[in-house]
């Protein structure tokens, strides 16, 4: 079981005492989309839909990438996304057949469930083109907003930052293991 409220809420002190234990500290940020502009790969990089045949190079791209993502070190891989091939905006960044990056967000609510890109190709401008192909089709389906809960941290925080993301609230994660 896992559960995420606020840090204050007396939740957090009722689940403690049921045998539930803090994993995650996660801030969920949210920016509208009206004057969101598409950003174009670095040089060398592609964005495109997902396809299910990738599955190889997203899985390797995924333990990479969310090694540090506190959900991915509790829950860890498979995750699904292996197979989700057209489920919302799920969308890849490759350099040849790698992937090097990924993102995906439920339509046309802007949820982005999954982001991430492998650690040595990061700060390249690979994230913020993921962000704004996600961005287009949540705005194509008439979505108003891009909202992600994202772990609370320094690094984690700049980058939605510079993409114009504002932090609306904080919460804790925490888990009962079976």
């Amino acid at each position: 079981y896992d559960f995420a409220c606020a840090p204050d809420d007396p939740l957090v002190g009722i689940l403690s005492a049921a045998g539930f234990a803090p994993y995650a500290k996660t801030v969920v940020v949210a920016r509208r989309l009206d004057v969101f502009r598409r950003e174009p790969p670095p040089p060398g990089t592609t964005v495109e839909p997902y396809k299910n045949d990738w599955a190889e190079s997203f899985a390797a791209a995924q333990d990479a990438a969310m090694a540090d993502f506190s959900l991915f070190r509790e829950v860890g891989a498979p995750t699904g996304f292996e197979t989700a091939e057209g489920y919302g905006a799920f969308v890849a960044a490759r350099q040849g057949d790698t992937i090097v990056g990924f993102a995906q967000a439920d339509l046309p609510s802007g949820w982005i469930n999954w982001i991430g890109v492998v650690p040595d190709q990061r700060r390249a401008g690979i994230g913020r083109a993921l962000v704004g192909a996600v961005a287009m089709a949540v705005r194509d389906a008439l979505g108003s907003h891009l909202v992600a809960e994202v772990d609370d941290t320094p690094d984690a925080l700049a980058f939605w930052d510079k993409q114009g993301f504002r932090q609306r609230t904080r919460q804790v994660s925490l888990i009962r293991r079976a």
